[in-house]
């Protein structure tokens, strides 16, 4: 009786096998897949990490340049083609990460001395500091020269108005520059009171 089961054990067997056969296949090419499908993102990934930086100053080949992830500033320096004969980078941490859109300037070795490299300035200074963005203002504790000074800074000492300041200049177009500071004392509406004000403020 068992020998009438064999050729069914057989079928049964070789069936077994097949769809064994055919899961491992289907399992092999999903795993392929996968692989593949995280190489795509990884390398998209590593596509969307580059970014640009703006290298400028005292260097060789200044322009936009692109960089990785972990890139540094002294990576952009030596892309930039390096320093020129009056780069300085002392002030500059070389080993700082990048990020997008950062600007690197390396300043000469004349900016590094004087404090800050002279940028144009709009703004007005209109208080004791002698430095507005980086751009240089006359200090107000500066003497005012009564041989130069305009109406409007002659104004700013006291007991001169517009008046006064206009007979100052008017004055100078007459006569000349003053030759000392008690000199103003010649001009209608500037006596002793006024001077004695104003001497401390005023130079030739």
């Amino acid at each position: 009786m068992l020998n009438n089961f064999k050729p069914y054990l057989i079928i049964v067997l070789v069936g077994c096998t097949i769809v064994i056969i055919f899961l491992s296949y289907l399992f092999m090419d999903r795993e392929e897949e996968i692989f593949i499908a995280e190489e795509t993102v990884t390398s998209t990934s590593i596509i969307n990490e580059n970014f640009f930086v703006d290298v400028k100053g005292a260097i060789k080949n200044p322009g936009v340049y692109e960089f990785k992830n972990g890139n540094r500033v002294i990576d952009a320096v030596n892309k930039a083609g390096g320093l020129t004969k009056t780069g300085n980078t002392s002030n500059l941490n070389l080993s700082k990460k990048l990020n997008s859109e950062m600007v690197v300037y390396v300043y000469t070795n004349k900016e590094i001395k004087e404090g800050s490299k002279s940028m144009a300035c709009s703004t007005t200074c209109d208080c004791e500091t002698i430095t507005v963005n980086n751009c240089i203002e006359e200090s107000i504790n500066n003497k005012i020269n009564i041989n130069t000074a305009s109406i409007t800074e002659l104004q700013t000492l006291s007991g001169i108005g517009e008046t006064k300041a206009n007979d100052i200049i008017k004055y100078r177009e007459q006569y000349g520059k003053f030759n000392n500071i008690e000199e103003l004392k010649n001009i209608s509406g500037i006596g002793d009171a006024i001077f004695e004000k104003i001497k401390e403020y005023i130079t030739i």
